[in-house]
């Protein structure tokens, strides 16, 4: 399949130690581009053009962005596992969310739904899972998450009601849907670490690869951020997993200091998308796309 390239909007750069950690970002419905940093632990927004419309700090919060209702914004805590919301007239909460949770190195994701959360705790000898959660933190259903760990690390999703856990380590969505929890395999999935995820499956290595950082779904589309050492590259499913496109920079060329945490993705006019990746090396920062797909057939 032939790499599509990308068109480069802007680059909103690292001004004024704004941006130290960009770790989770995503597109409200009006456009505004959130991003929390872990760095300095705030809530940024950016308009259309790049300007900043605001900063809020989350002081020790480790801010991870969960999603958006109306005009608020959900930003989850992992360090309390609890919930912050930012509205019109400030920031409120913690919204404490009801559930196991290890003392320790735990690896922790929420995800806001329209009736409510749904978190996703993992950890080493720690029976991880997927919490359903009504609005106030209630703990309404729990779906385990069998085996080990690693194999579940990786942020949520939500869209039309169905929740999409990420697996960082391997080519695979979960999907919950009506309580019931299945695996999304990604056909098509291609990369040079698979070699070495082979080698951690048959204990000949120590640590799994990380093969996809993260993903966002936007109209009939799933975006996944394929990791490559060097440069921006994104394979683009349908909904049932199954590669429809690639896209990359453009001059895409090898660098050891380049590396992608998250993609948010919306849709810009009648047939194209915006995206926005958030760097971490070799300079804080975030870039965006725009891309529209070619067409297919006569």
């Amino acid at each position: 399949m032939t790499p599509d390239t990308l068109t480069i909007l802007d680059v909103i750069p690292a001004e004024e130690n704004l941006l130290v950690h960009p770790r989770t970002l995503g597109y409200d419905p009006m456009g505004v581009l959130w991003v929390t940093d872990t760095g300095n632990h705030t809530l940024l927004a950016f308009d259309e053009s790049g300007e900043l419309l605001s900063a809020d700090t989350l002081q020790g919060s480790i801010p991870y962005l969960a999603g958006f209702s109306g005009d608020s914004v959900y930003v989850y805590s992992p360090l309390d596992h609890s919930v912050y919301v930012r509205s019109s007239t400030g920031i409120s909460g913690p919204i404490e969310l009801e559930g196991d949770f290890p003392e320790t190195a735990a690896l922790s994701y929420v995800v806001k739904t329209p009736s409510g959360f749904v978190s996703k705790v993992v950890a080493q000898e720690f029976s991880g899972y997927l919490g359903v959660h009504n609005s106030g933190g209630a703990l309404l259903e729990r779906v385990p998450l069998e085996g080990p760990a690693w194999r579940y690390a990786g942020l949520l999703r939500e869209s039309t009601g169905v929740v999409y856990s990420l697996a960082g380590y391997r080519p695979v969505l979960d999907r919950l849907r009506g309580g019931l929890l299945d695996s999304l395999i990604l056909v098509g999935y291609d990369s040079p670490m698979l070699a070495r995820s082979l080698q951690f499956m048959r204990g000949t290595t120590n640590q799994p690869p990380l093969l996809m950082a993260s993903a966002s779904i936007a109209g009939d589309f799933m975006f996944v951020l394929n990791m490559r050492p060097g440069w921006l590259n994104i394979d683009v499913y349908n909904l049932e997993g199954r590669l429809q496109f690639i896209l990359t920079q453009p001059d895409p060329s090898f660098s050891p200091d380049f590396y992608p945490s998250d993609i948010a993705v919306r849709r810009w006019g009648s047939d194209g998308f915006e995206i926005a990746v958030a760097m971490t090396k070799f300079q804080p920062r975030i870039e965006r796309y725009r891309w529209v797909p070619p067409a297919r057939g006569m």
